[in-house]
């Protein structure tokens, strides 16, 4: 039970972690060029929240469609450009059932929250400031990691299932034998551990 249940922390660590790293890169990177090219404190807040927020969630996005275009559910479709929407469809919607709960709370309600609760005690200064952003991190990732655990079905290609693979649409009964066709296919991948 111990060792599932690290292995499942484990998971977490691999699927967020990456996410985390190149948002606050592109946050620091966005709000530096804002400030460089403005002057604004202003316009550099604005610049690094957009970045940290394109930053972040390109990422689930990629990961999410090359894992959905690699599903047996995806790649039934015989064309390219139906494959290609129902990747990014099933993507999109991954998205939306995983971080969409997390980032309205956080947005609206527990960040500011917690961000004035840690300057207001600690002063406004970068300890007060790190402190409420990693509380805030600390709840985001409780309700999306909630959201993703209830969510596999909707959020993992081909529901988190380790499926045989689909024949490869356009293949049909004329279509001439290749190497190894006897040979199992190997299963779709999972993304739940893994990094894409």
């Amino acid at each position: 039970m111990l060792g599932s249940e690290r292995g499942r922390v484990v998971g977490w660590i691999a699927r967020y972690l990456p996410l985390e790293v190149l948002g606050t890169v592109a946050a620091v990177a966005g709000a530096a060029a804002a400030y460089e090219v403005t002057g604004s404190l202003v316009a550099a807040a604005v610049a690094g929240t957009v970045a940290e927020g394109v930053g972040y969630y390109a990422l689930v996005l990629v990961r999410g469609i090359r894992g959905h275009l690699a599903s047996r559910r995806v790649r039934r479709h015989r064309s390219a450009t139906r494959r290609a929407s129902a990747a990014v469809l099933l993507a999109l919607r991954g998205l939306v059932a995983e971080f969409g709960p997390a980032e309205a709370l956080d947005t609206f309600l527990v960040r500011p929250a917690l961000l004035i609760a840690a300057t207001a005690a600690l002063g406004p200064n970068p300890t007060g400031w790190l402190v409420g952003k990693l509380a805030a991190d600390v709840v985001f990732y409780a309700v999306a990691i909630v959201s993703f655990e209830l969510g596999r079905r909707l959020i993992l290609p081909d529901g988190g299932a380790d499926a045989p693979s689909a024949p490869v649409p356009g293949a049909g009964r004329h279509a001439a034998p290749t190497a190894g066709a006897n040979r199992p296919a190997p299963s779709a991948p999972r993304l739940d551990g893994a990094l894409r």
